[in-house]
């Protein structure tokens, strides 16, 4: 019988058997998807949705978080024993910017676009079979993903300004 390969240090013990269930779920998952009405159509759908995400959405997001990382920001306040902004040293030896406020904008944006990809069906416009199918109505998707969207990035902004107002009065 093999044994199953050591734990890596700082894993908690728990770790093998929920990443176990997970795959156990995804499994069950995949059977129950493959075996509807149109397998062939899930198998399209998902490897679609690969190359759509690697070819396209990736790019674009990759440029859209560069581009805000190079907008100027505060560099920390020079701490003792480190470098001459207090910044760790990236590759080349320089100062990597301290960017406080990056994260208030990848988290929403990171969470809107979950939920776009989750529900973009229904905001693009429900199909046809919607209504009949669910008895619901099919209006109001895009709105309240644009709602949500500005509520997330509000919530953001207000912890950004809160954290910043902590880090002042701690000055």
């Amino acid at each position: 019988m093999r044994r199953l390969p050591p734990l890596r240090a700082g894993e908690p013990p728990w770790y093998p058997p929920l990443l176990l269930c997970s795959f156990a779920l995804t499994a069950y998952a995949g059977t129950r998807l493959l075996g509807g009405d149109d397998p062939l159509g899930v198998v399209l759908w998902v490897v679609g949705a690969a190359l759509l995400h690697d070819l396209v959405l990736l790019p674009l997001y990759t440029a859209a978080d560069r581009a805000a990382g190079a907008l100027p920001l505060p560099r920390r306040p020079a701490l003792r024993g480190s470098g001459a902004d207090g910044a760790a040293p990236d590759a080349a030896g320089a100062p990597a910017p301290y960017r406080p406020g990056i994260n208030h904008l990848r988290i929403p944006a990171l969470l809107s676009g979950l939920l776009l990809l989750v529900w973009w069906p229904l905001v693009s416009g429900p199909p046809a079979r919607y209504e009949r199918s669910t008895g619901l109505s099919a209006g109001g998707f895009t709105e309240r993903w644009l709602l949500m969207t500005a509520a997330l990035f509000a919530l953001s902004a207000g912890w950004a300004l809160l954290s910043a107002l902590r880090r002042r009065a701690r000055r």
